[in-house]
């Protein structure tokens, strides 16, 4: 039994050549686009006529009745406006989809480089500082970090794990 070759490692391309292959796919799907309309297997898309181009696309009708066809296209822009923003906000995550991922982030993160720190701090221990034990507790709560303190009457100190972007 022959042991099995590793896999081949992916591909890393650069800003330019990513560039370069999205521009690549995208002619591609245009052009079979292109070809489709020749063949008649679907019907051409409508021209956008916008306010500037409207005497060129429609040359005849806009010299009979320009009120009208002004008109009609205003009413087409908006159309096209409205359906862009309702794509774009089908698109858009949830407030619940970016905390999932968020946390994922973090998670990840944590997966791949652990980092520890150690902080003096100054008194914990009395009761005027509740509000800075509570802000401690709840952006470790809020950056997935883990750890312990020592207080003391005079300094405190906390020993915190986590991912390096949360401990930056």
């Amino acid at each position: 039994a022959e042991a099995a070759e590793p896999p081949p490692l992916p591909m890393f391309l650069t800003k330019k050549e990513r560039k370069k292959l999205r521009r690549r796919t995208r002619m591609e799907r245009e052009t079979q686009r292109q070809e489709m309309v020749a063949r008649g297997l679907i019907a051409p898309p409508e021209p956008k006529v916008k306010i500037s181009n409207m005497m060129r696309v429609l040359a005849a009708d806009a010299t009979a009745d320009p009120t009208k066809i002004e008109q009609e296209v205003r009413r087409q822009m908006k159309l096209r406006l409205k359906n862009h923003e309702e794509r774009n906000a089908a698109r858009k995550k949830t407030d619940e989809e970016k905390r999932e991922k968020k946390i994922h982030k973090l998670d990840r993160e944590v997966e791949v480089e652990t980092t520890v720190h150690l902080y003096k701090v100054g008194d914990l221990k009395s009761r005027h500082t509740k509000q800075a034990r509570y802000k401690i507790d709840i952006n470790a709560k809020q950056l997935r970090l883990h750890g312990t303190g020592i207080v003391t009457d005079e300094e405190s100190l906390l020993v915190v794990e986590g991912g390096p972007k949360a401990l930056a």
